[in-house]
């Protein structure tokens, strides 16, 4: 077995582990997600933090569409042990697509936005397209996730029973 990448990038089954700064895209497409998961916590007014970051709830819920597919793709991660295992494992294939998919989603919906409020400069809109530009950017062209994808995705040999 040659090594593609580094030996600190491989798991203790021989995988390739995914890489932390598109753990931290996926950390950032799910924010819709995070937000929610807060404000269940407050348990007096729970809406008034979905309020302080979407004013209207059509917004909330279209962000939380724009997140799935990112979300997906953490329960993929999450779970890879178990459908390294199974023929399911080809579902790792989508990891890309499903993140491309998210940020470009992201992207028009923050340029509708910027739409909508006749294009009046906002810092959430402009570091969204910024990040999401950039993610967007480094999953096209990142080396250590095509390699995980194609790691993860291939069949495992067996062992040969004498």
């Amino acid at each position: 077995m040659r090594l593609l990448l580094p030996l600190k990038y491989y798991d203790e089954a021989g995988r390739i582990k995914p890489a932390n700064s598109f753990l931290w895209c996926l950390f950032f497409l799910c924010r819709p997600f995070w937000v929610f998961i807060a404000s269940l916590t407050f348990r007096q007014n729970s809406g008034a933090l979905l309020a302080l970051f979407y004013p209207d709830n059509y917004y909330f819920y279209l962000s939380l569409g724009i997140a799935f597919p990112a979300l997906l793709v953490v329960l993929m991660i999450s779970f890879r042990a178990k459908l390294w295992n199974t023929r399911a494992r080809l579902i790792f294939r989508a990891i890309t697509p499903l993140v491309m998919l998210s940020l470009i989603m992201d992207i028009v919906f923050h340029v509708s936005m910027a739409s909508k409020q006749h294009w009046e400069f906002s810092w959430l809109v402009a570091l969204t397209l910024l990040l999401d530009s950039i993610y967007l950017y480094w999953v096209k062209k990142n080396l250590h996730l095509r390699l995980m994808t194609r790691d993860w995705a291939k069949e495992e040999p067996q062992d040969a029973k004498v």
